[in-house]
């Protein structure tokens, strides 16, 4: 009687050994071509972060898009290093083929003590099955951090909608904590990342207490959910099961604190960089040309806020133009004492009534003088798809040389200023 016996469960099929033997090819191919797009992605999120800042939101979320810019640059060194292992990979699988004998260290007539060094060598084969096994580990970090960040986009995107129409909603009711909610939503975020970062970096803590897991199982699930987890929470869990604990968190740990650096780093400005050891400098108001402030200047590096053609300026006219912000809306309401509704409307009175409270918000000042009636209109920046405000400020009675254009916002008292803006007259 032959015995019919059942596949282990823990067997591979051979169609997958042939798989996991011929991984490298598509590793190569997939590496490639998601370095050329994460090349570009950058650019992408600077610019959805400078949308937020001034249209979506009060809060201007800079420190998750500073963290999402943070991890492409992280995935971009992954992938290069990937790609360096894999040819280094290539070229010691060429060897073995060339050389199948591999080192011959009794060929060299070296000394004894540096035979013995040369015998010592891991062969060429043991290092080809350890480079199998780093590149494999990183190309799979890789892709769990490209998932990991278009679940989080997508959680904060759900997140800010969700916020976005309790805001409006509680402006409707006449509540005014909307307005509190604005301003305080990057503060949100941050507590709400911290505690899953916590459970995260920790390996499930709050998933082994008995008391914790009742609690934090719903979160956890619907967390999973809007993160699309489903797709990458295998490798985590195969790292966190396989890999010594203390070794995982430590490197856990160290990626949140570098990262942390990093992106401190990347939300200073260019000039504020650590290694240099020029004293004499300052980016004070009044003492300093910011490139930013100049159309003819600020392709790199453009002021959020406030800009001119040119810090050399000639004729009768300054053109003067302002980045509108939605985080001063709310103000300006009470300030110019309109509602909500009466900025649904699109006739002509309602959009003269917009741009009346414009006048009466926004004001100029020449050398630290007034500019009265300074006549706004309403300009839309192409290049950035800013919407804001333009004027042209007389300066035909100004002495050549430098002179100084400031604008204040008249939400508060006292009124603050957006910023400050040297310029020669010729």
């Amino acid at each position: 009687m032959i015995m019919q016996t059942t596949p282990s469960k823990n067997t591979i099929p051979k169609w997958l050994k042939r798989v996991q033997e011929n991984s490298w090819e598509p590793e190569i191919l997939l590496s490639g071509l998601v370095l050329i797009g994460l090349l570009q992605l950058p650019e992408k999120i600077r610019f959805l972060s400078n949308y937020m800042r001034s249209e979506a939101l009060s809060g201007n979320l800079s420190g998750v898009f500073t963290g999402m810019e943070q991890v492409v640059y992280v995935l971009i060194l992954g992938l290069l290093v990937h790609l360096f292992l894999r040819s280094v990979w290539v070229g010691l699988i060429g060897l073995t083929y060339t050389f199948p004998k591999g080192i011959q260290a009794e060929k060299l007539g070296y000394q004894p003590q540096f035979e013995r060094k040369v015998k010592s060598l891991s062969s060429l084969e043991n290092q080809i099955i350890l480079l199998e096994k780093i590149c494999s580990s990183i190309f799979a970090t890789c892709f769990f951090l490209i998932m990991l960040i278009i679940g989080i986009m997508a959680s904060v995107i759900i997140f800010v909608a969700f916020v976005f129409l309790l805001a409006h909603l509680l402006e409707s009711l006449g509540i005014s904590g909307a307005y509190w909610m604005d301003l305080n939503l990057d503060l949100i975020i941050t507590i709400i990342f911290m505690v899953l970062v916590l459970d995260f970096i920790g390996l499930g803590i709050y998933r082994k207490n008995k008391y914790l897991a009742k609690i934090y199982y719903p979160i956890h699930r619907f967390i999973g959910w809007i993160t699309f987890s489903k797709f990458y929470r295998s490798i985590y869990y195969v790292f966190a099961s396989n890999l010594r604990k203390g070794y995982l968190i430590g490197f856990f740990v160290l990626f949140i604190v570098f990262s942390f650096i990093g992106q401190n780093r990347m939300q200073q400005a260019p000039d504020e960089s650590a290694f240099s050891f020029i004293k004499f400098y300052s980016r004070s108001p009044g003492t300093t040309l910011f490139s930013g402030n100049f159309e003819d200047r600020n392709q790199n590096w453009s002021s959020y806020l406030l800009e001119i053609p040119s810090p050399i300026v000639s004729g009768r006219f300054l053109e003067l133009r302002v980045k509108h912000q939605k985080i001063l809306e709310n103000k300006m309401m009470e300030v110019c004492g309109l509602k909500p509704e009466d900025l649904k409307d699109s006739n002509e009175q309602a959009n003269q009534n917009k741009l009346d409270c414009m006048n009466a918000v926004y004001a100029i000042f020449l050398d630290g003088e007034k500019v009265e009636n300074p006549d706004w209109l309403f300009y839309f920046h192409q290049d950035e798809k800013r919407k804001g405000l333009i004027t042209f400020v007389d300066i035909g009675n100004l002495a050549l040389g430098r002179h100084y254009l400031e604008v204040k916002v008249n939400t508060s008292t006292p009124a603050y200023s957006l910023g400050t803006i040297p310029f020669m007259k010729e």
